[in-house]
């Protein structure tokens, strides 16, 4: 038995190995976790008797530092990544590292640093420029945690999402029906020291057609200015690219430490503590650019695709320095991690 006044408690029930979701799943006491019994017990002020003023307010009374470091504190060092990054960094002043970053007709605000979810304790807002999703119709006055995450855990999906077996996501009064199922996917234990090439999340299926619930295939369907494709098999040129490049100037891997968090990407098999090498039958997804929740690299991106190399990451933004996964062998002359897949021929 626990008690629901301990929210950190009650994180370590939801996420702790072996009694995952058990908070979520409606585990005795979990209601009151997030919901007044009575609107005169704390105000409510969100509605729907919640314990904060937002449904992401809620979500981080568990979740803002404790067990995931979903939120972080600090724009400069947001904490250990599990695969979705850290939202503090919407509120960064700038996240430029690009050539002519510190100008500041060039600034690129935190807003841009990826889902811009509202949170009053926080000061986040919604996102200025998109009155809805890019390439879809979810509103942007409206997104919170539990826009893509089921609180009450009822389809038993990887992270909870919502998807065509468990459709209708409900925030604020507002239905939003989700018409592609949830992806295949495992996910590292958010209490441990975050990811790395040893232990990361595995993807196995689905992630696009998941993200395309809101956004449509973005870089497919000609909305974008970036064109690129979002779900096809690598093949067999650019898996071998994949898992001979070991950092910019050395193809020279033998794929059995090609896989990198970084750029990760989808496989039926794919396992939490796979090295590679990477089969040819792996997809690339939205998820192998772009984090899911967001990044010191403008559009959640999981590297900056501002900067020519690595020198440059997290010096005129102030913001995090994203980790440099070939420090080891390229150093700061590391450029961008397209060529992980593409190689050199990448333009700088």
């Amino acid at each position: 038995m626990f008690s629901p006044a301990r929210p950190a408690l009650a994180a370590w029930i939801a996420l702790a190995p072996g009694v995952a979701a058990a908070f979520h799943s409606g585990g005795v006491g979990s209601c009151e976790g997030c919901h007044s019994m009575h609107s005169s017990d704390v105000g409510a002020p969100a509605g729907f008797l919640l314990k904060a003023a937002s449904p992401t307010d809620v979500c981080l009374r568990c979740h803002q530092t404790e067990n995931g470091n979903t939120w972080g504190n600090d724009v400069r060092d947001p904490g250990p990544q599990y695969g979705g990054g850290a939202f503090v960094l919407l509120r960064a002043s700038n996240l430029n590292d690009g050539p002519g970053g510190s100008d500041p007709l060039a600034t690129i605000p935190g807003y841009r640093a990826g889902h811009t979810v509202i949170s009053y304790s926080n000061g986040t807002t919604a996102d200025p420029e998109h009155a809805t999703a890019p390439g879809g119709t979810y509103p942007s006055y409206n997104l919170h945690c539990t826009s893509c995450h089921d609180p009450h855990g009822k389809g038993g999906t990887f992270r909870l999402l919502y998807g065509s077996e468990n459709p209708e996501s409900r925030v604020n009064g507002q239905v939003y029906r989700y018409v592609n199922p949830s992806p295949q996917a495992e996910g590292i234990p958010l209490d441990g020291p975050g990811e790395s090439p040893a232990g990361h999340a595995a993807y196995r299926s689905g992630m696009t057609d998941w993200c395309a619930n809101c956004h449509g295939y973005y870089h497919e369907n000609g909305l974008s200015s970036f064109s690129h494709p979002v779900r096809n098999e690598l093949g067999i040129d650019l898996t071998s690219t994949y898992n001979a490049y070991m950092g910019s100037g050395n193809p020279t891997g033998t794929g059995l430490e090609a896989y990198i968090p970084q750029t990760p990407v989808e496989f039926d098999d794919a396992t939490t503590t796979f090295r590679g090498p990477v089969p040819t039958t792996a997809r690339i997804s939205c998820l192998s650019c772009h984090r899911a929740h967001a990044s010191s690299g403008p559009s959640s991106g999981r590297w900056d695709f501002n900067i020519t190399t690595w020198a440059e990451e997290g010096v005129l933004s102030g913001t995090w320095p994203i980790p440099n996964p070939y420090e080891m062998t390229t150093g700061p002359a590391q450029r961008r991690l397209c060529e992980k897949c593409h190689g050199d021929a990448v333009p700088e």
